[in-house]
């Protein structure tokens, strides 16, 4: 009996089992295999992320893993919930695009393992969990290095939180210029985030945000250290499409430099022209193949990456074609967000809650002294339902220019606050400020809906 008969064969046995795990795939030989290898040279939306079921694979590359494979195949059914949000990432696991990993480790009462990676050239999607017996509720802070211990730059890293003890949990790390390394360090430090209501943490103090970050922070329980080796066969994977294709969207003059095309996510790139009057921050759009399948706008994650030196929100991500094996990709954009260049900064009375002028649909709903600063409320006016996103930038300056940072939180509506269909809450904490006025940096200025779409060619 080969592999996979007795693979079929253990699953047979499984009552519960749903059709979907009737098949499993064999990558012995994928090691060995050349890839075609393609190299090249953060707006996050704060939405929550639904789970729906999907069919996934179990890897096969030998005795030992197959036999892993098998073990877990309960537990497996958790890891095609977890990444039903994303169709890229459906894609990734209907074909046989999964590292499983399982390593574990335990420390004061917490046991950390993380079970199986998702990655290519440009991303590495981590799949873990935590499990304790005194904790129920935890957070997690990843931080990564290289192999070598050097640090790393040029990536954001998101770790989802919310999961119940001992299910499955996700961490996104994102690389924007650089590729994935061949392998990383992951640090993750976890906090306990109360265990019933007797040893709850109490309510959260009224000048939280007017700490400093530091103070802010959990105690952590534990700390975990993992080194991850990345198969290359995944992280070799992608393709680039150079165009340097110009066209005008809103009266702005842009060019579609290249699009990248990886099994986790596409990325439009995009320049823009020194005459124009206004900084893109997000695009309405998607690709559309000659099939007839869209490819939509990541709704959850890394949505843009910019740069340091410009306001302007380079690159642009999408669910991925990779699957699709598109022969022809053609771009719609149906809208567009943008930060006009005089109003990169705007004049806020804080003493008579008043402002010059505010991005299109933001109000100042109050400003009130505490602490020794202001906290200052604003509402937005959701794009999309359950959708929440930045108003402004962390950096502000004062009368003479003087740069300032401060903490923010994002909420619906509470008391005293009124709920408006289709609004959500921004609240700013400027500690040790003691003057009336301040200029805050917005991230966008208003939204330009197209009567007509831009379709461009792209392949």
């Amino acid at each position: 009996m080969n592999r996979y008969d007795e693979y079929k064969s253990l699953i047979e046995e499984l009552d519960d089992t749903p059709p979907a795990l009737e098949y499993t795939v064999t990558r012995a030989k994928a090691r060995n295999r050349k890839a075609k290898i393609i190299r090249r040279s953060f707006a996050i939306p704060m939405g929550s992320v639904a789970a729906f079921f999907i069919s996934f694979v179990i890897l096969v590359n030998a005795s030992t893993s197959f036999a892993l494979a098998c073990r877990r195949i309960p537990f497996l059914k958790e890891l095609a919930a977890a990444v039903a949000f994303s169709p890229s990432l459906s894609a990734i696991v209907e074909n046989e695009f999964v590292q499983l990993i399982e390593l574990e480790q335990s420390k004061n009462d917490v046991t950390m393992k993380v079970e199986y990676v998702i990655v290519d050239q440009k991303q590495v999607n981590l799949f873990y969990t935590l499990h304790s017996v005194v904790y129920s509720k935890m957070d997690v802070e990843p931080t990564i290095t290289s192999i070598d211990g050097k640090s790393l730059e040029g990536y954001s890293i998101i770790a989802w939180g919310g999961a119940e003890n001992g299910k499955l949990r996700h961490i996104l790390i994102d690389f924007v210029d650089n590729d994935v390394p061949e392998g990383l360090v992951l640090t993750c430090s976890v906090s306990d985030k109360g265990t019933d209501e007797a040893s709850a943490p109490q309510q959260v103090p009224d000048d939280i945000l007017f700490r400093p970050v530091e103070e802010q922070k959990p105690d952590m329980i534990a700390t975990f250290e993992f080194t991850l080796n990345f198969d290359p066969y995944f992280t070799h994977q992608g393709e680039i499409i150079t165009l340097n294709q110009r066209f005008v969207l809103d009266g702005q003059q842009l060019t579609v430099s290249t699009v990248e095309i990886y099994p986790t996510h596409a990325r439009l790139n995009l320049k823009d022209d020194p005459s124009n009057t206004a900084w893109l921050n997000s695009l309405d759009f998607y690709f559309e193949n000659e099939k007839g399948d869209h490819f939509e706008a990541v709704g959850n994650g890394i949505t843009a990456t910019g740069s340091p030196d410009s306001p302007m929100m380079k690159s642009h991500r999408l669910e991925s074609a990779f699957f699709a094996r598109s022969k022809n990709l053609t771009l719609y954009i149906e809208g567009a967000v943008w930060l006009d260049k005089d109003m990169e900064r705007v004049r806020v009375d804080l003493a008579n809650v008043t402002a010059e002028t505010l991005p299109e649909g933001v109000v100042f709903e109050n400003a009130a002294r505490k602490f020794g600063g202001w906290e200052l409320v604003f509402s937005g006016v959701e794009r999309k339902d359950n959708y929440m996103y930045q108003l402004f930038g962390s950096d502000c300056y004062d009368e003479d220019g003087n740069e300032y940072t401060y903490n923010s939180v994002s909420f619906r509506a509470t008391d005293p606050y009124v709920e408006r269909q289709g609004a959500f809450f921004v609240q700013f904490a400027l500690a040790d400020y003691p003057y009336g006025t301040v200029y805050l940096s917005p991230e966008f200025s208003r939204a330009t809906v197209l009567e007509q779409p831009v379709i461009l060619s792209l392949k």
